[in-house]
């Protein structure tokens, strides 16, 4: 994906919005381009984690579109869209290791064991993960278990 393009998007928690103050988020536009190094930031309860789950599809919004390289996915499911969030607190299962945990969303979507392999070693490489693949990941430190994540979304 080379693009994310928010177009006039809005969202109410409310059925029936009366004012400004009904918004979670206000109309806004938006593009995120590919290549580029973005933060979303602002205090609790701004809108962050509604305008995140939208283009995740994991929220359907009150008002206008989100699109993939112009391509419009409000209509898409989240597994579709093949995005994923990283959390900043990192989830990950400590009963599983390292590559286990790395491979648990290839699993999931059927793949192939030596697609999975060759995936989650791709990506152990790029986070310098690669020497803890056979650790469980209870015996992490708190970076490593925050590269598990993000490798999680990678994958």
């Amino acid at each position: 994906m080379a693009e994310i393009r928010l177009r006039q998007l809005a969202h109410s928690y409310s059925r029936q919005p009366a004012s400004e103050a009904d918004y979670a988020l206000h109309a806004l536009e938006h593009v995120w381009e590919q290549g580029g190094a973005y933060a979303l930031l602002g205090p609790s309860g701004c809108g962050k984690s509604t305008l995140l789950n939208i283009i995740s599809g994991l929220l359907t919004p009150s008002h206008g579109e989100v699109l993939f390289d112009g391509k419009p996915v409000n209509q898409l499911s989240p597994q579709a869209r093949n995005i994923a969030q990283v959390f900043q607190f990192p989830v990950v299962y400590d009963t599983m290791t390292v590559f286990d945990n790395l491979a648990f969303p290839l699993r999931n979507q059927g793949l192939d064991e030596a697609r999975v392999r060759t995936r989650v070693e791709e990506i152990a490489e790029v986070l310098d993960l690669s020497a803890v693949l056979r650790k469980k990941a209870r015996n992490l430190s708190a970076d490593e278990k925050q590269k598990v994540s993000m490798g999680r979304g990678l994958v």
